[in-house]
């Protein structure tokens, strides 16, 4: 098989995607390529330090031996780099993807998520985590004078926006667009596949959240051993069946005590999936660009018009991916009664913030009330694409869908406690 090179050898890669909305600040002696730029932004970027405190699924104060949606992020990016490097495509472009892929993410995870968006219907205003990353990153992180936003190349934004898993649909994501962005976001929508490294952050991130929710959930008994092994027999997942037997046999052959069996073999089964899935969707995904008939100058755009993705699984270990996740841990592991509690906790947090900053807008925090009072003069000016009745709500919905879960619940806290102290 010969192996056709993805990456910055692609023309349009480097013509059309390096482009920025505003023209960067020369930085004599800096040796940073435009990706390692974007990368480096998002690190160092208030939203992305916020993600330590974000649940990933269990909230972040149940215990600290849960993975939160920084930890999750962490690993999508390496998963993510490690494809990148052996599909021979752009890995710093990659790696700003994935590092961003979440940044958006509401507190208290998905139900977070679902819960901002039913109080924000009323008003017309559609959430959606993968157009909030792109608000976050491209308005409102202020870190520099002359605009808002990292100012980041529009590959990396497209990345962001046509992020999707088994439980994403892109026609949804382009419906939940708001309106004050649709203009400017509709664009990367152009009839095309996002790009190769775009399609390696979704494969990493189903790989990473499949394999480490399963090992969180065992780790810490939501779900047992022999339930779950059960469980994937019932439904024919044959590749964990295996790897659980391997893991099984290993922690035996260690000759260690019972405990540090239950400790150590779902991290072993965790580490055999992992290597299992890249090692294929190495293969898998070669084999798809090895039928491409363009030269590498032109490869690029001819993954992009394709009918399908190109990086993929092999289809009798896609069908068992994704079983997995929707049948497995969607019935097992996210619908767990304490699970739903957390979720249920987490919309009645919500739902007071919501309606007590909208009742007082007074009481948001000052930089906050400071985008109010911006936003309501750029929508009676016509620069800002938003009617009179959104501005405040789509004001909150920033705001909350910024905070950390430990930040919401310390003011759901001050606002129900009446010992509680404000100052």
């Amino acid at each position: 098989m010969v192996e056709k090179e993805v990456g910055r050898v692609a023309t349009p890669l480097e013509v059309i995607f390096i482009k920025r909305d505003y023209k960067d600040p020369s930085h004599p002696g800096d040796v940073r390529t435009a990706f390692q730029h974007d990368r480096d932004r998002i690190l160092h970027s208030t939203a992305f330090r916020r993600l330590q405190y974000k649940t990933q699924v269990y909230m972040i104060h149940e215990g600290d031996m849960y993975r939160t949606r920084m930890t999750h992020t962490l690993e999508v990016a390496q998963i993510a780099k490690g494809l990148a490097q052996s599909l021979k495509a752009d890995c710093d472009l990659t790696e700003a993807i994935a590092f961003a892929h979440d940044i958006g993410h509401t507190p208290f995870g998905h139900a977070g998520e679902k819960k901002l968006g039913e109080l924000l219907k009323p008003f017309g205003i559609p959430f959606n985590h993968n157009i909030q990353s792109y608000r976050v990153l491209s308005r409102l992180e202020e870190r520099y004078g002359p605009f808002s936003g990292l100012n980041l190349t529009y590959a990396v934004y497209e990345g962001i926006l046509r992020h999707n898993t088994y439980f994403d649909e892109e026609e949804q994501i382009k419906r939940d667009i708001t309106d004050d962005i649709r203009d400017k976001v509709l664009s990367y929508w152009d009839n095309k596949r996002p790009g190769i490294e775009a399609q390696i952050v979704n494969m990493a991130d189903i790989i990473a959240y499949a394999v480490h929710d399963i090992e969180d959930a065992l780790a810490t008994g939501l779900i047992m051993w022999g339930d779950f092994r059960e469980k994937i027999r019932e439904k024919n997942i044959e590749f964990v069946d295996k790897l659980m037997r391997e893991a099984g046999a290993k922690v035996q052959k260690a000759g260690q005590s019972k405990d540090w069996e239950l400790k150590v073999r779902p991290r072993i089964l965790a580490r055999l999936m992992i290597s299992i899935l890249i090692r294929e969707t190495a293969k898998q995904t070669k084999e798809n660009i090895s039928t491409l008939n363009s030269g590498d100058g032109k490869l690029y755009e001819e993954i992009r018009k394709l009918d399908s993705q190109v990086v993929t699984l092999p289809p009798p270990l896609e069908t068992q991916v994704r079983t997995l996740v929707t049948e497995v841990l969607l019935d097992d592991v996210y619908k767990e009664p304490r699970v739903v509690l957390m979720e249920e906790k987490a919309k009645v947090i919500l739902d007071l913030l919501f309606k007590t900053f909208l009742k007082q807008p007074k009481a948001l925090h000052k930089n906050t009330q400071a985008r109010w009072r911006r936003y309501k003069e750029l929508t009676r000016t016509g620069e800002l694409n938003l009617s009179k009745k959104k501005v405040l709500p789509t004001v909150i919905g920033d705001y909350i869908s910024g905070m950390t879960d430990k930040y919401a619940m310390d003011l759901y806290q001050l606002l129900t406690q009446p010992y509680e102290k404000a100052l």
